[in-house]
């Protein structure tokens, strides 16, 4: 089985589902219930969909009207995947999980750079309740985006229909994960929960002698008929692994399914030695458009030229790392007052280093927030290859994914309870049961955040703004008083989400775009490396860095509450393709292999640089059993389906 390539392409087929969906005006008991006692109306038109031409669409429908449509039945429920037996030959993704041969029977909280600690505090999922290698059993319904079917075998999800869609065995990550799409008995894809608990799962060693600790915790509900489930690897199977899924126990789809050995844990050093396969593991994009603009500067890189100019001009700026990775190790020295930032740039690398080997290379890695390079391409001298987390308009930095995103893909169900996985089973309340107010918690490090205080003061109905730690503008606390700290999650029980910078571009941003929020994003130079697929008006409502213009937007998103959604639910679906955790490890290695490229000599360590080994203690043990041939290609013979 292979899932659809892209979200947009479920937006597609989704939306011909739906137009064929003749909903009745009448809610059932069950959906009530579901909506815990919300009241729900149905209607057989849908909202419009957001032009990408202009910044804020317009729509004919108001407010009172759309709240009249039921919200499972909208055009922007992005993430389901196609309905019905037919489609499922025309699945695809870079996932597979192989069936076994037998009957079935027997499936770093954020809120952006250096304040995301400031302003929540800790969640607690289900997962830490979890047992490893267990799962609670199905239970009562939770709450999601309800379209009310118009029979019980609409209503109720068909185990033997129900997809799964997983990943081939190649596929290492910290977390490994694959989808469970709803189906019902007549073969539609449900566009809403069918309970929180609708869907449990087993995973083991297909070794009856191996024991494997693996984190199993309940499949998330993303509320639209699909469920995300992850697991975390403590420990290398060298069969591979089972994976049952289960619906009221009974077996989903053609569980149980098997991921064919060996199937490598995070922590072993086993890389693949050909490049060009794990690209093609990974599904990594044959390009990346803010990669091309960042190298176009740098179509050579002189490391001699490096090697005198960089430590001269930026060493005293902050923190830089100067890194050589020579046979797939990395070496490094610190360089600046302020590296332990370092512990995030050196964690990647090996993590990388593990399961590709890296190409040889020598590079400068900025571990501050600032981006360094104001050089323009044609000044003379011109500007220096600097790789930067962050980017802007002055600067001509090559960017990677923030320390953020890095550190909280890395730790999933492991050191981080908010990560880019977890969100997107925590979105708050369906969209019509959201709180219709713009919301924000964050550190004064911008004064533009403190002017949201005041328009909150002046305008309570409309945004809920608070400022939860005065670092910069102490002196402005007795006026605009201190905001108490309140979890992510319930940030998206709030229709609208202000995004404005912090010192740099503010490291929320992707978590907002995974929730089920309209992300009102302020005007920046600052970007992140993702922010070149997005399109104002399609994927956020941009507001004037200024501000002059934000309580006029948050009025046009309650008065086209159809649009809103729309564009809330296009950018939530482009957000969960572009920040997979796949997509950053290939980002990743495409900077580094494209750098590499444009080296005009060797690689050196030099004095003063320091080994950063990879783990050696007893959780990185394992066997690596690649077979690899002269020319370095992986051998024949292992039919990964």
């Amino acid at each position: 089985m292979r899932l659809l390539k892209t979200e947009e392409e479920r937006i597609r087929k989704l939306q011909n589902v739906k137009r064929r969906q003749q909903m009745s005006g009448q809610c059932f008991q069950d959906i009530q219930k579901t909506k815990q006692g919300n009241e729900c109306s149905c209607s057989t038109s849908g909202p419009s969909q957001p032009s990408a031409s202009s910044n804020v669409p317009s729509t004919e429908k108001t407010a009172k009207e759309y709240r009249n449509l039921n919200d499972g039945k909208d055009d922007g429920n992005t993430h389901a995947v196609p309905t019905g037996t037919s489609l499922r030959n025309r699945i695809t993704s870079f996932f597979t999980l192989k069936k076994k041969n037998t009957k079935p029977g027997a499936a770093k909280e954020a809120t952006d750079n250096n304040d995301r600690n400031d302003i929540t505090s800790q969640e607690t999922e289900a997962e830490n309740n979890t047992k490893v290698n267990d799962t609670s059993l199905p239970g009562e319904s939770g709450t999601g985006s309800i379209s009310p079917p118009d029979t019980q075998l609409e209503r109720e999800a068909s185990p033997a229909n129900t997809l799964v869609e997983g990943e081939k065995h190649t596929v290492v990550l910290p977390v490994r994960y694959f989808y469970i799409q709803a189906v019902n008995s007549v073969g539609e894809n449900f566009t809403y929960s069918p309970g929180k608990d609708s869907f449990h799962v087993r995973i083991s060693s297909l070794s009856p002698g191996e024991h494997i600790r693996i984190h199993v915790p309940q499949p998330l509900d993303r509320t639209d008929g699909s469920f995300l489930m992850r697991f975390r690897l403590y420990g290398s199977a060298s069969r591979g692994l089972k994976v049952e899924v289960f619906h009221r126990d009974q077996p989903v789809g053609q569980s149980p399914y098997i991921l064919k050995g060996p199937v490598y844990h995070e922590y072993c050093d086993c890389p693949e030695p050909n490049p060009a396969t794990w690209l093609s593991t990974m599904a990594c994009p044959a390009q990346e458009p803010q990669i091309l603009k960042d190298f176009s500067t740098f179509p050579s890189i002189h490391l001699q030229r490096l090697l005198q100019e960089v430590p001269q001009r930026f060493a005293q700026r902050g923190g830089l790392i100067h890194y050589t990775v020579l046979n797939n190790q990395v070496h490094r020295r610190s360089l600046g007052k302020y590296t332990d930032f370092k512990m995030f740039s050196d964690e990647m690398l090996l993590s990388l280093a593990r399961k590709v080997r890296l190409p040889d290379m020598e590079f400068y890695i900025n571990v501050g927030d600032w981006p360094m390079e104001t050089r323009k391409a044609n000044d003379t001298p011109g500007p220096l290859p600097i790789i930067s987390w962050c980017g802007s308009a002055d600067t001509r930095d090559i960017i990677l994914p923030t320390y953020d995103i890095t550190h909280s893909t890395l730790e999933t169900l492991r050191g981080v309870s908010n990560d880019l996985l977890s969100i997107q089973g925590n979105t708050g309340p369906p969209w019509v049961n959201k709180t219709e107010q713009a919301f924000f918690r964050g550190r004064d490090s911008r004064e533009e955040r403190l002017w949201l205080v005041t328009l909150s003061r002046e305008n309570p109905e409309l945004l809920d703004a608070g400022i939860t730690g005065y670092f910069f503008f102490r002196e402005k606390e007795k006026e605009l008083g201190k905001a108490p700290l309140v979890g992510f999650f319930h940030f998206f029980k709030y229709k609208y989400q202000v995004n404005v910078d912090g010192t740099v571009a503010a490291y929320r941003f992707p978590y907002l775009m995974l929730g089920d929020s309209l992300v009102l994003k302020q005007a920046s130079p600052y970007y992140e490396h993702f922010y070149a697929h997005l399109q104002p008006g399609k994927h956020y409502v941009p507001v004037r860095r200024s501000l002059s213009d934000l309580i006029d937007k948050i009025k046009w998103a309650k008065e086209n509450d159809a649009e809103a959604m729309a564009i809330a639910r296009e950018g939530q679906a482009l957000a969960r393709e572009l920040l997979q955790p796949n997509r950053l490890y290939c980002y990743y290695y495409t900077v580094l292999q494209t750098y590499a490229e444009r080296q005009t000599s060797q690689p050196t360590v030099h004095q003063g640089m320091e080994l950063v080994p990879q783990p050696s203690d007893n959780t990185a043990a394992c066997r690596c059993e690649r077979d690899v041939q002269g020319d370095g290609a992986a051998a024949p013979g292992k039919d990964e389906l």
